[in-house]
């Protein structure tokens, strides 16, 4: 499960990176801000593992597995979504299938 953990906070980092790269000044919040944001982010996710881990009780096992099973489908999707917002491929694919007349409203958000 440590595993994972550095898989989670790897990509908030990168999230984080992308984020700066895709929005530079202009990101909401700002950069000081939002490291400061996914860096508490990162702490918590450890000191809820930490805390899980060294506890006789493991009653909540299925729990934590579920909710670090969670978090990296989310940062791994987020990340996904960031490179394609970035990337011009796909953003050529997007115009690509609007011209074929294909809704993609749900992909620009």
């Amino acid at each position: 499960m440590e595993y994972k953990l550095i898989g989670i906070s790897a990509l908030i980092l990168i999230i984080l990176f992308l984020t700066w790269l895709k929005d530079g000044e202009n990101m909401n919040p700002p950069l000081k801000r939002r490291a400061i944001i996914d860096t508490t982010t990162i702490v918590i996710f450890w000191i809820v593992y930490e805390f899980y881990n060294f506890s006789q009780d493991k009653a909540f096992e299925q729990e934590v597995v579920m909710i670090i099973n969670l978090a990296l489908v989310f940062f791994l999707v987020r990340m996904i979504q960031l490179i394609t917002q970035l990337n011009t491929l796909f953003q050529d694919f997007v115009k690509f299938l609007k011209r074929k007349g294909i809704d993609v409203s749900e992909l620009d958000e």
